[in-house]
């Protein structure tokens, strides 16, 4: 009797000891990004630029150009909201939502606490404008750089320019990745992407030659990092998503339209649910501003996270 007894009472020790072990899995959450170049903090209008950050649904921006004459417009801009803010540079500034809880080491980016089950790490980038290549390729003069006739020289002059800072921001990426968390990445890359410049797209005249522009593509391949806008849209001919530029045809006659802004993303089992470009009233948009302020289109992409 006693050895029965005492067969039970481990049996029972190990139905309590495993129920209490089981860990609970997070309930799936929903989370937008945006990337928003404000044009040289703030373009036409701060009180546009920030109506544009309030109601765009976006939780996490990655914001570009954020200073004007020494003023920082996009930490105004969070403080007034009670957002959180997180200064990489003086053009480059995270805003949240959700608390800032610590740093990468290069501090190139932050993780950012969305609940107790809930982390993110998010890195936002805005990449050196000259020189710009599609220009280059396209033989328009800017910031007195040579022009380009083939893709390899577009790729050398790209990398020359910023493949240091992309380093920079990839060692921070690879490291922080290790602890599982969906990673984040927007920017003005001034470099367009590597999905974007293919032989189809030279066919349909969306551009000159082919180009394997090189800092999406180094992202892609070392990171692991996805673009959200051509998950969403494959298609680089029938959506090609220009984000550059927003002003009118007759005063950007010699304008080179393309896609240069981006949230790109990684992790285990986050999926990308949509990808929508802010900006002003028309057909290139798809959430519409009437006085929308820069000169830039924001891209705004939605994730569900585990």
């Amino acid at each position: 009797m006693k050895k029965v007894c005492n067969v039970f009472f481990l049996i029972s020790l190990m139905v309590l000891t495993n129920g209490c072990s089981r860990k609970k899995n997070p309930e799936p959450l929903s989370l937008d990004v945006m990337s928003f170049n404000i044009w040289v903090g703030g373009g036409k209008s701060v009180t546009a630029t920030a109506r544009v950050i309030n109601e765009s649904g976006a939780d996490i921006i990655g914001i570009q150009e954020a200073t004007n004459n020494g003023r920082n417009v996009a930490v105004a801009i969070a403080d007034s909201l009670g957002w959180n803010s997180y200064t990489y540079s003086h053009t480059a500034v995270i805003l949240s939502k959700y608390p800032i809880v610590d740093t990468s080491a290069n501090k190139c980016g932050v993780k950012i606490g969305i609940d107790k089950d809930h982390f993110v790490w998010m890195f936002n980038v805005h990449l050196i404008h000259c020189p710009y290549e599609p220009y280059q390729l396209n033989n328009i003069e800017y910031c007195g750089a040579p022009f380009l006739t083939t893709e390899t020289e577009a790729i050398a002059s790209a990398k020359a320019s910023r493949r240091e800072e992309v380093d920079k921001f990839i060692s921070d990426i690879i490291e922080v990745q290790k602890q599982g968390y969906p990673v984040f990445l927007t920017g003005d890359f001034n470099d367009p992407s590597v999905l974007d410049w293919t032989a189809k797209a030279v066919e349909a005249g969306l551009c000159k030659i082919p180009v394997a522009w090189p800092s999406t593509k180094s992202f892609m391949e070392k990171c692991g990092l996805r673009d959200s806008y051509r998950t969403i849209y494959p298609d680089d001919v029938s959506k090609p998503g220009h984000t550059r530029t927003t002003l009118p045809e007759t005063q950007a006659y010699e304008e080179v339209l393309d896609r240069i802004d981006f949230v790109l993303f990684s992790g285990n089992n986050i999926k990308a649910t949509d990808s929508r470009l802010v900006g002003e009233a028309g057909p290139h948009s798809d959430i519409h501003f009437d006085d929308y302020p820069s000169d830039h289109r924001a891209i705004l992409s939605s994730f569900i996270l585990p």
